[in-house]
């Protein structure tokens, strides 16, 4: 193929368990805000190397707005964003347990998706 092996999928699920525990970290030690960030920046992220990575192996892109590398970052930007505004609005009103559900959906979601993907190249051997 083209010098990497496509078979690797560990190596996705080791970055995605890493991805998990500074999810949980990032938990435990921030404000607010920043615990909003550093999780849904953190799923994201997993959710976007592990597309791009089943995509540099053969696999295709589900939803063809998201083909383009820089249209998929800054969609997953503004969702952070949006969805980091949302919960903190929902903390001022009174709300902390609807942001926090918020900001775990989003972030399941996407780390949903990068499992479905490493899934997805596991089966490409």
């Amino acid at each position: 193929m083209n010098g990497h092996s496509p078979g690797h999928p560990g190596r996705i699920a080791v970055a995605c368990f890493v991805a998990a525990g500074l999810l949980a970290a990032a938990e435990a030690h921030c404000d607010d805000l920043g615990r909003d960030v550093a999780v849904l920046g953190l799923a994201a992220a997993a959710d976007l190397a592990s597309t791009r990575y089943g995509l540099s192996v053969g696999l295709r892109e589900g939803n063809p707005v998201m083909s383009e590398p820089a249209v998929s970052i800054a969609v997953k930007a503004a969702t952070v964003a949006g969805t980091a505004y949302a919960c903190g609005r929902l903390r001022r009103d009174g709300h902390p347990r609807a942001a926090k559900v918020l900001r775990w959906t989003v972030a399941g979601l996407w780390l949903g998706v990068a499992g479905w993907n490493v899934h997805k190249v596991g089966g490409m051997r």
